[in-house]
């Protein structure tokens, strides 16, 4: 998705690196795997695009990134743990190809070697990763518990997956020295494009789009919002009708995220062009994936 870009070039190249520098073992082949699996590198990339717009140099972000994307890494890694999964990215997982224990392992030195990696930075970058990491593990709680309220939903991916692309736009403005309004306005465009990945990732599963790794609570959160806007239209809640009210539901929501997180941006006083490469992350996070749950005939 954003193979190519400068961005994306250098933080395979310093992942590939610390792959190199990893110890000969057990362990490091596990780390190795883990590392070497392809991804979009999107949280780094968002990182170093909002350092650079307040005017610090891809290479003063650059260790922040490379935490930013490990921690990500290990957090897949204690996910698929939790819901036993077997495939990720394409590939067998980490608890697939070598078992629970090892995984599990591999996932706490990645957390570890992304503290090393963000302990260079001010007090204000390390607390603001630090809360993030706290958030993920918070919304990985919530995800357990299965709760099937609006609240509980959007609680649970604002903690699990929105919290750490907001800590990746606020940390580069944070290593920038930008102003506190516009670290803010940057969190806030983290915060709204994790929050509508989320929800279109979770949809395109309900719609049976996405092959990959499906969430029982996903499912059944859709479910009941569903049954919930058919109850209020005194419609009958089928199952035919309760898909079609899902999905309308969430590319609504979808869209207001988008356009939240580029407004955001907008009123931000950061380098433009910057500024338009973090708004056409919006667009390549959320077009394509949209235009499949519209063209779900079936369902109307």
């Amino acid at each position: 998705m954003f193979s190519g870009l400068e961005e994306y070039d250098l933080i395979n190249h310093e992942l590939a690196k610390l792959v190199k520098g990893l110890p000969e073992s057990d362990l490091g082949e596990v780390i190795s795997y883990v590392l070497s699996s392809p991804g979009k590198r999107v949280r780094p990339i968002i990182l170093i695009l909002s350092a650079r717009a307040f005017g610090a140099p891809s290479s003063q972000a650059l260790n922040a990134a490379l935490a930013i994307e490990l921690v990500h890494a290990a957090s897949l890694v204690h996910d698929d743990i939790l819901d036993c999964g077997v495939e990720r990215r394409g590939s067998p997982s980490a608890i697939e190809r070598f078992g629970t224990e090892a995984a599990l392992l591999a996932g706490d030195y990645l957390i570890s070697k992304s503290i090393e990696l963000i302990s260079v930075y001010s007090r204000s970058v390390i607390g603001n990763f630090s809360r993030a990491c706290m958030s993920m593990s918070e919304g990985e709680m919530l995800d357990l518990s299965r709760g099937c309220t609006f609240n509980d939903y959007y609680r649970c991916i604002s903690q699990k997956t929105a919290s750490l692309f907001a800590a990746s736009a606020s940390i580069g403005c944070l290593i920038a020295r930008a102003p506190q309004e516009d670290v803010t306005r940057l969190e806030q465009y983290g915060l709204n494009l994790g929050l509508a990945y989320q929800i279109l990732d979770d949809l395109e599963e309900f719609l049976g789009i996405d092959q990959g790794k499906v969430s029982r609570k996903t499912s059944v959160i859709l479910q009941r919002f569903s049954e919930n806007m058919c109850a209020k239209d005194n419609l009958q809640a089928d199952e035919k009708h309760a898909a079609q009210a899902a999905l309308q539901m969430c590319v609504k929501a979808i869209e207001d995220h988008c356009l939240m997180a580029k407004s955001a941006l907008s009123e931000s006083s950061g380098e433009t062009v910057m500024k338009s490469r973090l708004e056409g992350i919006v667009d390549e996070m959320t077009h394509r994936g949209l235009e499949r749950c519209r063209s779900q005939k079936s369902l109307c």
